[in-house]
Formats: C-alpha cells, structure tokens, sequence
C-alpha cells in the first residue's frame, strides 16, 4: 500500500466498513462498479504521443518521447520501453517535492510489469540496426489529481498514449541513423491491449476501483493485468491475504473488466 501520511477517523472508517458490509459504496457504487472514464489523446503537443485519462476525479496525463541508443548485450536487436511516475504536489496535498519516492516507483513498476509481460510493445521494430542502434521509448506518467487507483487510471493513459504515438522512421547508413521523412506508429508498434483492474481490501470484502478515502483505509490491495484471454501480471500491496479462490475470482473479474473495457474505451480509434 502507498505510504500516505494522513490520519482518517475512526468514525469515518466505520462508515465506509458498514456501507461496503451492506454492499454500498459512501459514493454510490456498488462493489465492483467503476466510476466514469474519459480519455483524451494528443494533448501534448511536444511528445511523440499523449493521453489524459481520467477515472472519477483521479486525472492522469502520459507523454511519450524516444531517443536512439545501442541495445541490451543479450537483446541484440530489440529497442527498450520504460515508464516513470511523478506524484505532482498540485495532484494531491499528500504528495511532496522531490525526487521519485517508493509510491511513484511503485506505480511506474506495476503499469510496466502489466504491459510488458503482455507482450504490448513490440521492442524487435524498436530495432534500427541490430547491435548497433536501437529505439528507448520513455513513457512518463503524471498525476495530475489523485483522488483514488492510479494504477488502473495510468494503465490506461500508458496504452492510449503509446497507441497515438507517432515517432520518426530511422535507416542505418554510413555506420549512422539517417531519418528518412517517414514514422513508425502505436498502429505498428501496439500488439496487445493489456488492462489492469485493482480491487481493495477491508477485513473479508473486497471491492473494486477503490476511491481515495477507501484506500486510506484498505487493509491492502491486488492489481491484476489481463489481455484477451489471459492474466499477464498481478501485484499485490499491504497486508490483506488473498486466498487462491479470491485471486481465481478476481482473475475472472478482471477478464470481464478487461473485455468491458476495451469496448467502452475503444482505445484503438486514438492510432494515427
């Protein structure tokens, strides 16, 4: 769980646990009902490709840029993603200035670990030259407010950026990157659609997109990453136990989310 240095009341912790007992949520939700996504593609204009997503009032922009460097020794002719988080202090009166602390580290992990394991970015058409130059894709997500689940909230701004991203087409030539006018896009680049559902624990109810104050009071939670038919990651966070029947049951909730969410979201129609 993220180390948030907050007190909640005893009052206002029993009233989420009664409400959640009875199946209500202090917002309205039911247990597994997910508040309202909106997502914007392009809406940076200096980044090879952007998203702004937001899910209830947790808002979450990611920008997308590259460089070109030599490959991995033992990946000799695959390009590298990598993600950074940055908790902004404008997002969220708990945040501080500073340098990535473990709740940014965390977040970048568990998005990473999601759309890597799946297989998402195809890093062999990051190859421009094999041993000698490849592309570095640096996916950087900022919290613009936090208001509960940022995982699931950047997972998603993560895909739509990487899906709108145009980046330029480079040849090896003369032992040197030559541009040749042309791009490669998320159209190319994008093979899976990897979403992640977190789900919260307090006690024996589990429930899921938690809102902040249900996160301040959760005993922990678990994010699992699916594609379309199958489970590519799971992270689990504080120190709620989840029994092997929980984590079936809640493999097969998020395969459901997954494939709701994919057709509400239709992330595809952002590629250029």
């Amino acid at each position: 769980m993220m180390n948030i240095k907050r007190v909640i009341s005893t009052i206002e912790k029993n009233y989420i646990l009664s409400n959640l007992k009875k199946g209500e949520r202090i917002d309205g939700r039911d247990l597994w009902q997910y508040r309202d996504w909106n997502v914007k593609s392009n809406v940076i204009a200096s980044a090879e490709g952007s998203a702004e997503v937001s899910l209830g009032k947790t808002k979450v922009i990611t920008g997308v840029k590259y460089d070109v460097g030599t490959p991995f020794p033992d990946l000799p002719n695959e390009g590298v993603c990598t993600f950074m988080a940055e908790l902004l202090p404008l997002a969220s009166p708990l945040f501080e200035r500073g340098p990535p602390n473990e709740q940014a580290i965390e977040l970048a992990r568990v998005v990473d670990r999601g759309i890597r394991h799946a297989d998402c970015v195809q890093t062999k058409k990051l190859c421009i030259k094999e041993k000698k130059a490849v592309y570095i894709i640096f996916v950087d997500i900022y919290v613009i407010s936090y208001s509960g689940n940022l995982i699931d909230a950047s997972g998603i701004s993560s895909l739509a950026a990487l899906i709108s991203s145009k980046i330029p087409e480079g040849k090896w030539e003369n032992d040197e990157v030559v541009w040749t006018g042309k791009y490669l896009t998320g159209k190319t680049l994008v093979n899976e659609l990897p979403i992640v559902s977190t789900y919260g624990k307090i006690g024996d109810i589990i429930f899921s997109d938690p809102s902040l104050p249900e996160e301040l009071v959760c005993d922990g939670r678990i994010s699992i990453s699916v594609t379309e038919d199958k489970i590519t990651s799971i992270q689990k966070s504080g120190f709620a136990t989840f029994s092997v029947e929980e984590v079936e049951m809640l493999g097969k909730k998020s395969m459901e989310f997954g494939k709701k969410t994919r057709k509400d979201l239709n992330l595809w129609q952002y590629k250029l």
